[in-house]
């Protein structure tokens, strides 16, 4: 679910749903890539899984008020590059290994098919630039690691957090009402772009709005769950069932917008929570699949490419629809085990190093 406060304990069935939306994105994509195995039309494992990414924008917008609202109470620089050091630390060590994974793999495979199989490119210095700061979700350079784009503008957005939190808890009813319009209308206007009011988007224009929009419901989804009055009413399994059921049908039905609209109650609601839907988001298998999220979002993209040779080597000849489908899950199920390794490796080894030299020294007399 992220870093927490001194004082705040961890909503174990938030950070689950992050690894159950994890796998669906990672779903949706070997869904993609198993439908290029066979001459019939399969149907996606997740459809319109990629509204897991607003998912992701949404639960991002509460947990940074969850874990950092306390330290903006008292704004100042100090907090501001305390919470920038975090978030840097948390995101961009395994973004960079990523990348440059990326960039290996797509030299090894020039070299040895005589073309690059994992993105379409050839990568200038502008875009390696762009895909180092940060920057490729916002245009600038070309993504060398499809899936970073979320974690690009979601990045932007984080310098604006002590802003967002003015707006949000300082500016009164009237700046909350304003922000929130606004969010809505720019997320309704992206919608309305696409038929059936989807969000899918490849502008990273619009995927900019996307990511504010939905971070800043996020926000109003905290507020929602720390007023004492709606305790009792998001704490109701029967409220928590009646908005999964609506969520699953609204991503059956790939209705995007009310979807995105619903993730606020979901997420504040879940939050809330303590019966039994709780209990089952708080096992080990979706706690676990939770807490290697970010990895399995951001390295399985090269898996795609690979399985899919493997496969056309072993099969030449063209599989059934039901073939496809079971390797579209072998597939998003075998990214689970290299994620554990980069967590373990790479994610959290370099968080801790990366926490302790930006932690300020404390020098006594004499030293």
């Amino acid at each position: 679910m992220g870093e927490r406060g001194p004082t705040r304990r961890e909503i174990k069935p938030l950070t689950s749903l992050r690894g159950i939306a994890a796998m669906a994105v990672v779903a949706q994509h070997f869904s993609a890539t198993a439908q290029s195995l066979t001459p019939t039309t399969i149907p996606s494992l997740v459809p319109h899984g990629y509204m897991a990414v607003d998912f992701f924008f949404v639960l991002s917008g509460f947990i940074m008020c969850y874990t950092y609202l306390e330290s903006f109470k008292s704004p100042s620089w100090r907090n501001y590059g305390d919470f920038l050091s975090k978030r840097i630390a948390r995101i961009l060590p395994l973004h960079t290994f990523a990348l440059v994974a990326m960039l290996l793999l797509a030299q090894l495979s020039l070299t040895m098919v005589g073309h690059n199989v994992f993105f379409g490119f050839v990568p200038t210095a502008g875009d390696l630039l762009g895909n180092l700061a940060m920057l490729q979700g916002l245009g600038v350079g070309r993504n060398v690691n499809a899936p970073s784009w979320s974690v690009s503008c979601e990045f932007a957005v984080y310098f604006f957090f002590p802003l967002l939190v003015i707006a949000m808890f300082r500016a009164g009813r009237l700046g909350r009402l304003v922000t929130v319009s606004i969010a809505l209308l720019l997320l309704a206007y992206v919608a309305s772009l696409h038929p059936r009011l989807g969000l899918g988007s490849d502008d990273p224009l619009h995927a900019m709005i996307r990511c504010a929009a939905e971070f800043i419901l996020g926000m109003a989804a905290y507020r929602l769950f720390a007023a004492p009055r709606f305790a009792r009413l998001l704490a109701s399994e029967w409220v928590l069932a009646a908005l999964y059921a609506s969520g699953l049908a609204l991503l059956a039905l790939r209705l995007d917008l009310p979807l995105a609209l619903l993730f606020p109650l979901l997420v504040a609601a879940t939050a809330r929570n303590t019966g039994r839907i709780a209990v089952l988001l708080s096992r080990p298998l979706p706690y676990f699949l939770g807490v290697i999220s970010y990895s399995i979002y951001l390295i399985h993209a090269p898996f795609r490419p690979i399985e899919l040779g493997l496969v056309q080597l072993l099969h030449p000849e063209p599989i059934g629809p039901v073939a496809a489908l079971m390797l579209a899950a072998a597939g998003s199920i075998s990214v689970i085990p290299f994620a554990w390794l980069t967590y373990t490796w790479v994610e959290r080894p370099a968080r801790t190093a990366i926490r302790r030299l930006a932690r300020p020294r404390v020098v006594g007399i004499g030293q």
